[in-house]
């Protein structure tokens, strides 16, 4: 199975459009090659040929940013001849094309469908990508088992009985509600729980490794003082997982003299 959903190519010059892509993706739950997320595993590696092989073997698409810089670098015209090996040797659309400009690139038909960032929000972008790789899992048979709450603190030797352990606030309509009242569903590797009224989501688990998170700081499991994260904090990481909650995430055994607070994570459903 490839180890990453979209492996982004781009020229130095247009890293800002390829940075917010990358943390907008990931945000979504995608796991992402982004050179920026990669630096300590590039380290004293032979880029040319791991590059290759992440281009060509270890990706399920490549978002190729199509811009002036990009026809003219000599390492995006090696990712994308190692892209182009993937898209001929499977037949099927492996590149996808967003144009930044009108430029012309080698290998790249005028034919073959593009989104062009001119006219698309980052937002419809992500949300089109994302579609993608969900039918891609689909189509290879690629299916993620439910990891909830619960789940993650037993594995970390944590006593609790089960998700009615842990209380939260729909910031939406205000009702308090354990985790075994809100609704579940699966996204790929990410357990989403919302809202029992159907307001929004409230508390995402995802695994640790899977999704590279930008700007995440090393934060305690829980804490007991009260004190909230940063701004930019966008969830709490528990053994193999990270755990992102909207709100205020309350949890308590029998065991327990008393309740236990994870604050809200400001920033963990950014995409929204």
């Amino acid at each position: 199975m490839p180890k990453y959903d979209v492996a982004i190519s781009f020229a130095g010059e247009d890293r800002p459009v390829a940075k917010q892509l990358a943390a907008s993706l990931v945000l979504t739950g995608l796991n992402v090659f982004y050179d920026e997320y990669e630096q300590a595993d590039l380290w004293g590696k032979d880029l040319y040929t791991h590059l290759s092989k992440v281009y060509k073997d270890e990706s399920k698409y490549c978002l190729m940013l199509i811009s002036e810089h990009y026809a003219k670098k000599q390492w995006t015209n090696h990712e994308r001849k190692a892209a182009q090996a993937r898209a001929f040797a499977e037949s099927s659309e492996y590149i996808l094309p967003l144009r930044l400009d009108d430029s012309e690139i080698e290998g790249v038909l005028g034919t073959t469908g593009y989104l062009d960032i001119r006219q698309f929000p980052v937002e419809k972008i992500v949300e089109s990508l994302a579609i993608k790789v969900r039918a891609y899992n689909k189509a290879h048979g690629i299916v993620f088992e439910t990891v909830r709450v619960q789940d993650v603190f037993r594995k970390e030797k944590i006593q609790v009985r089960d998700d009615g352990d842990f209380r939260t606030t729909c910031p939406a309509c205000h009702s308090e509600q354990t985790l075994d009242e809100a609704k579940i569903l699966q996204e790929d590797a990410e357990t989403v729980y919302t809202c029992k009224n159907g307001c929004q989501r409230l508390v995402v688990v995802s695994p640790r490794g899977k999704t590279k998170w930008p700007a995440m700081p090393d934060r305690p499991a829980w804490k007991e003082d009260g004190a909230g994260p940063g701004l930019g904090f966008v969830g709490y990481g528990v053994g193999d997982y990270f755990i992102r909650n909207v709100g205020d995430l309350l949890f308590k055994t029998d065991l327990m003299a008393r309740a236990v607070l994870l604050p809200a994570s400001p920033a963990a459903l950014m995409k929204k």
